[in-house]
């Protein structure tokens, strides 16, 4: 999937839509686009998170203490955004469901695109605010 067509993926969901194609573009540049193993853990409740990840497709599973809470499956929808952004231990795991494509940011990369880029900034810290305060 080229640049072009993660942006329209990333501007799609809930979570990036009020960001920028030219942010959007530089968090695609600062990451890497994996494919996890399916029942891999992605993201451990209780351990820092060294990145972020974005679903492009597939289905991640959130588990809090070992029980499943919730199912992610919408494109774009973001993961792993409170450890990496805070350097807090994970609240929860994120583990791959089924074949899944993600884009996975470094957080340090992710703390420079920051200063650069406070739309992305923004949605990151409301998307971080919707789980928190869910909990």
């Amino acid at each position: 999937m080229n640049e072009s067509a993660l942006i329209e993926v990333l501007q799609g969901s809930a979570d990036l839509s009020r960001v920028s194609a030219r942010s959007l573009g530089e968090l695609i540049r600062s990451g890497t686009v994996r494919e996890p193993v399916v029942g891999s853990e992605i993201v451990r409740q209780g351990e820092p998170s060294q990145q972020l990840w974005v679903l492009i497709t597939g289905e991640l599973e959130i588990l809090i203490d070992g029980e499943a809470v919730n199912c992610i499956t919408s494109p774009g929808e973001v993961v792993g955004q409170i450890s990496a952004v805070s350097m807090i231990p994970a609240t929860a795991t994120v583990r791959v469901a089924t074949p899944s494509t993600c884009l996975c940011v470094p957080h340090r990369a992710l703390h420079q695109l920051f200063g650069a880029y406070p739309d992305l900034a923004e949605a990151l810290l409301r998307s971080m605010a919707k789980y928190l305060g869910g909990r």
